[in-house]
């Protein structure tokens, strides 16, 4: 059984997601320009089916994630996904192999994924509604987490960072050796700013070259 907290997170983040997209489907997503709500929950759909199909079929190799099935409502299907997917992560154990991004081959790694994946797509949500919102503290702890374990392999040369959550109380370094530079403040404000979003933290140069450097999700 995986961790109650996160599936709760991950429920309760992908519900508010769904409910905002339905409140206005065609409302703009300002992280996204040119992206509705309701594209919006159909790229939050894809990437739960996909880990729907990683609990069920327990793959070694990558696997895609799948397109809106033809004539589905996208919010419908971000529903179904996302309940689908909660049944999937209850019925595995978090140590079973499966293929994964980075070192962490098992399934508690998707586990912690989508409560980052959905919860930070339904602040997004939040913003299109123009309900000004923070992430939730575990969402912005396991994305803190996150960007230690996943993403800072990714961001290329930057000097070791010490990223220090005020409200948590909580310490990250980033990099080896002492750190170089700093940054402080809530757990959710440190996340919105290292996932491309607006925030009140200004990053060093370096760190913030690298994050707006990543990839955006594709335009559907």
């Amino acid at each position: 059984m995986l961790s109650a907290e996160n599936l709760e997170s991950i429920g309760s983040e992908g519900r508010r997601l769904v409910a905002a997209a339905r409140q206005d489907p065609h409302g703009a997503v300002p992280q996204y320009p040119g992206w509705s709500l309701s594209d919006l929950a159909s790229h939050v759909a894809s990437i739960h089916g996909r880990t729907v199909l990683i609990c069920r079929e327990l793959p070694q190799k990558r696997i895609s994630a799948p397109a809106l099935p033809e004539r589905r409502n996208p919010i419908d299907w971000c529903e179904e996904t996302l309940s689908e997917m909660l049944v999937g992560f209850r019925e595995t154990r978090p140590d079973t192999a499966v293929w994964a991004f980075g070192s962490e081959q098992t399934l508690g790694f998707w586990e912690r994924r989508m409560v980052v994946e959905t919860g930070t797509h339904r602040w997004d949500a939040s913003q299109a509604i123009h309900e000004e919102d923070q992430l939730t503290d575990r969402v912005a702890e396991e994305g803190l987490e996150e960007v230690g374990t996943l993403w800072f392999g990714w961001l290329g040369e930057v000097q070791t960072l010490e990223v220090n959550a005020t409200d948590l109380g909580m310490l990250w370094v980033y990099g080896e050796g002492d750190p170089t530079a700093s940054v402080e403040g809530t757990a959710s404000e440190l996340v919105l700013a290292l996932m491309q979003r607006s925030s009140s933290i200004e990053l060093p140069e370096d760190w913030a070259s690298a994050v707006d450097s990543m990839a955006q999700p594709p335009k559907r």
